[in-house]
C-alpha cells in the first residue's frame, strides 16, 4: 500500500513536471511570437507616421496657379480665353517656363495636341508673326494640289522645269480655303511678285507648279524659297501686265485638262462600282490617282497659247 502511494506520488510529480515544462515551452513560444508581432506593429506604425509627416509637409507647401486646357486642343489651334482653366500645383513641381497669366497664353498657337489639365508652358506654344500691312488673299487654280489636301493644311508651292530643275516658290503657306481645285492663301508683296514671275516662267518654258504638304507643320522649320525671279520675265510683265493673267489662265486650263483626262479614263463599270461603294460606306475608297507612279500628282506641261 505504501509502495502504491509512493508510485502514485511519483507519477503525479512527473505529470506536474510535464505540465510545467509544456507550459514553459508554450509560454516561451507565445512570448517570442508576441515580441515579433509587437516589433512589426511598431515598425509599421513608424512607417505610417513618416508617410503622414510627408503628406502633411506636402500639404503645407506653397501652391502656384497655372493654366491648362479645359478640353482637348488639336495642334495648330489658336488659344482663346474660353479654352483655359485654372490649376493649382505645388511650387516645386512646375517647370521653369510655366505661364502664369492667361494673357501670356491667349492668342498663341498649340504646337502639339494637348490633353485637358496639361499645364501650359512656353515650349508647348508658339506665337504667330504679326500680320504685315502688305498681306493679301490670293486665289490660285493653277497649282497641282495633293489629293489629301484640306483647309488649314500647310504646304510649300514649288515650280519644276522640264530640265529637272525644281525650286521652292512659296514656303510654309497655310491653306485658308479650298474649293473645286482653287486654293486661297495669304501672300505678301514680294511673294506676289515672285509668283507672277513663276506663272509666266511656267507658261513660257513648259514648267509645272505644284504643292507639297508638311508632315508636322508645328514642328518642321519653314523652308527657304529658292526660286530666282527671272529679270527678263519681270521686264515682260512690266511691258505687258496682261501676260500674267493669260499665263495663269493657261495653267488653270492645263490643270483642268489633266483632271478631265483622268476622269475620262474611268470606265462606266468602274464609275458604277464606285457609286455603289459610296452608298454603303461612310467614306469613299482611296482615289485611283494615289496608285499612280506620281503619287496622285499628275505632271503637266504647257506652252504659250496659240
Amino acid at each position: 500500500m505504501f509502495r502504491m502511494r509512493r508510485k502514485t506520488k511519483h507519477l503525479i510529480y512527473a505529470g506536474l513536471a510535464g505540465v510545467i515544462a509544456t507550459g514553459l515551452i508554450f509560454g516561451g513560444f507565445m512570448f517570442v511570437k508576441t515580441s515579433k508581432m509587437t516589433e512589426a506593429r511598431i515598425e509599421m506604425q513608424g512607417r505610417l507616421e513618416a508617410e503622414i509627416r510627408i503628406l502633411q509637409e506636402e500639404a503645407g507647401r506653397s501652391k502656384v496657379q497655372g493654366w491648362a486646357p479645359a478640353r482637348e486642343l488639336p495642334a495648330g489651334h489658336v488659344i482663346s480665353m474660353e479654352d483655359l482653366v485654372s490649376v493649382e500645383l505645388p511650387e516645386g513641381s512646375v517647370p521653369s517656363d510655366w505661364l502664369k497669366t492667361r494673357e501670356q497664353i491667349a492668342g498663341k498657337t498649340v504646337k502639339l495636341s494637348l490633353k485637358p489639365n496639361t499645364l501650359l508652358t512656353g515650349t508647348l506654344l508658339y506665337e504667330e508673326e504679326p500680320t504685315p500691312s502688305d498681306l493679301r488673299f490670293r486665289e490660285m487654280g493653277f497649282i497641282q494640289l495633293p489629293g489629301a489636301l484640306s483647309e488649314q493644311d500647310v504646304i510649300d508651292v514649288r515650280i519644276q522645269f522640264p530640265t529637272g530643275q525644281d525650286y521652292i516658290l512659296l514656303a510654309k503657306k497655310k491653306v485658308n480655303s479650298l474649293a473645286s481645285g482653287t486654293v486661297t492663301m495669304t501672300l505678301n508683296e514680294s511673294e506676289i511678285l515672285s509668283l507672277s514671275s513663276a506663272i509666266v516662267d511656267a507658261y513660257l518654258h513648259k514648267a509645272s507648279i505644284y504643292a507639297l504638304l508638311y508632315v508636322e507643320p508645328s514642328l518642321q522649320a519653314k523652308a527657304i524659297p529658292t526660286y530666282p525671279a527671272n529679270e527678263a520675265v519681270l521686264k515682260l510683265i512690266k511691258q505687258d501686265p496682261n501676260i500674267v493673267g493669260r499665263a495663269e489662265h493657261a495653267l488653270s486650263n492645263s490643270a483642268r485638262t489633266g483632271l478631265e483626262a483622268d476622269l475620262g479614263g474611268v470606265s462606266a463599270q468602274s464609275a458604277a462600282e464606285y457609286a455603289g461603294y459610296q452608298a454603303t460606306q461612310a467614306s469613299p475608297p482611296p482615289s485611283s490617282r494615289a496608285d499612280s507612279p506620281t503619287g496622285g500628282q499628275e505632271q503637266f506641261v504647257m506652252g504659250p497659247a496659240e
